[in-house]
């Protein structure tokens, strides 16, 4: 578990960009989400730059079944970018496609899967979707508050 620690401090260290971001209004997904079951936690906080840097783990048997790194940001070309990086794997980036006040939809046509990732909140429920970007084959994770 140290060794998890460390590694996400060293990328949380060099996921945020340096330039300021008007990121529009995502603060409804700031804060710590988990799983009816806890097995699945998802936390969110906001960089000086405005920038959003994500954490999610799921617990299997008392031991992280995965884990991935996310980031929220302005991208080089002033569009809304999503990144994800899975396990230490290569990161994925999605580019904004919808930004409501309450959700909000990532897409990259050229990954594999998922193709879309998404964040709704229903009433104090986080909902995050992913799907092919047709919207076959979606997978959804709905996560409350933390205590």
């Amino acid at each position: 578990m140290r060794l998890l620690t460390q590694a996400v401090l060293l990328a949380l260290l060099g996921a945020a960009p340096s330039q300021a971001a008007d990121l529009g209004d995502l603060g409804w997904l700031l804060g710590c989400w988990r799983s009816e079951d806890g097995s699945a936690q998802e936390a969110w906080v906001e960089e000086t730059d405005g920038s959003l840097v994500g954490f999610a783990v799921v617990v299997d048997g008392g031991r992280v079944a995965f884990y991935e790194i996310l980031t929220i940001a302005i991208g080089a070309d002033g569009e809304l970018v999503y990144t994800a990086h899975p396990e230490g794997a290569s990161r994925t980036e999605f580019v904004l496609t919808k930004l409501g006040a309450r959700d909000v939809l990532f897409s990259n046509p050229d990954h594999d899967y998922p193709q879309e990732i998404g964040y709704r909140l229903d009433g104090d429920t986080l909902v995050a979707t992913i799907s092919l970007l047709d919207g076959e084959r979606p997978r959804s994770f709905p996560k409350q508050r933390c205590d």
